[in-house]
């Protein structure tokens, strides 16, 4: 495979697009512009507004099937209509919501754990779990990891034990708890992107109509806060609403777009593996431009997660 310019230029500017998600997100919540609910709404909508408007540009198609459900699911329907062929439809449905759910989750946990977690404590285990995520799936359908494999799985795991140490308010276990939530919800969701269905959508066609039918997800936890919460808890600000919406129409939007075009012409490793750097871009946004620290305990727990993490990808697996 050959790396070139272009490609390497884009793949460069997805990956800062990731970064910037995390970047912006604590920045907004950070700041008190934001409440955690309405950025993950605002993003989502943003977003969904986003990849459409790519979607007629690139494919050219109507946008009738984004919002047919049916259209997401492989599953063929019986020609008759009986009492079971209803719940076969029942049931296609809730399998047709499962990608929107897995990315709303994603969404509202990664939201709700950049209120207590710094930028590059939260990119490094988002991105962490998502990998650890993929591979533990990966195992238990039937991979066996080598050796040397299970050597890199120990030392991320022993990466994680030690980010929690020496007490468990650094990071925030609430945070952590979130944010590894979110990083599976989008390794699950990731793995889920990789599988065909009948009408062979492209990753952006699928890409727009998670994002359009994660809306309503979102619409009813924003309905429960409010009669719980009523509105005290709503709190939204000029530049938290401008960042809300550059989280979600350029960072996400565009980033998505963009890293679905190169993804196509990376081999699997490498595109792995250059995930990785998106905790370190982070962690260096968050110290130039939010003021945030960089101590020896984040460094080594860094290393310790993304080298073992690393050593899995790049290691030849097992063969049965």
């Amino acid at each position: 495979m050959r790396l070139n310019s272009n490609l390497l230029i884009l793949t460069s500017l997805a990956l800062v697009a990731f970064a910037a998600n995390s970047f912006l997100c604590r920045w907004a919540l950070a700041g008190q512009q934001i409440d955690a609910l309405s950025f993950t709404l605002i993003r989502l909508i943003s977003g969904a507004i986003m990849l459409l408007l790519l979607y007629v540009i690139i494919e050219k198609k109507s946008i009738k099937c984004l919002l047919d459900l049916n259209q997401g699911n492989h599953t063929r329907l019986p020609d008759k209509a009986d009492k079971g062929s209803l719940t076969l439809l029942f049931r296609r449905y809730l399998a047709s919501l499962w990608g929107p759910l897995l990315l709303f989750t994603y969404a509202a946990g990664f939201s709700y754990a950049y209120l207590s977690l710094e930028t590059g404590i939260g990119a490094l285990i988002l991105f962490a779990a998502v990998q650890i995520s993929m591979i533990g799936i990966n195992i238990v359908k039937g991979e066996r990891p080598g050796g040397v494999q299970w050597l890199g799985i120990i030392i991320s795991f022993s990466g994680f034990i030690y980010l929690l140490l020496p007490s468990l308010s650094s990071p925030s276990l609430k945070g952590f708890i979130l944010m590894t939530l979110a990083g599976v919800a989008w390794g699950v969701y990731s793995l889920q992107a990789k599988e065909t269905n009948a009408q062979n959508d492209s990753a952006l066609t699928k890409t727009v109509r998670n994002f359009i039918w994660s809306i309503p997800f979102c619409l009813l936890l924003f309905v429960a806060s409010l009669s719980i919460n009523g509105t005290q808890q709503i709190k939204v600000q000029m530049m938290g609403l401008v960042l809300a919406v550059v989280s979600g129409a350029v960072t996400s939007g565009v980033g998505y777009a963009i890293w679905y075009q190169v993804v196509k012409q990376l081999n699997g490793t490498l595109a792995s593996v250059s995930q990785l750097l998106v905790p370190v871009i982070a962690t260096a946004m968050g110290i130039s431009f939010l003021g945030e620290a960089l101590d020896n305990h984040f460094i080594v727990a860094t290393i310790m997660v993304l080298g073992g993490v690393m050593i899995v990808l790049v290691t030849p697996g097992r063969k049965e």
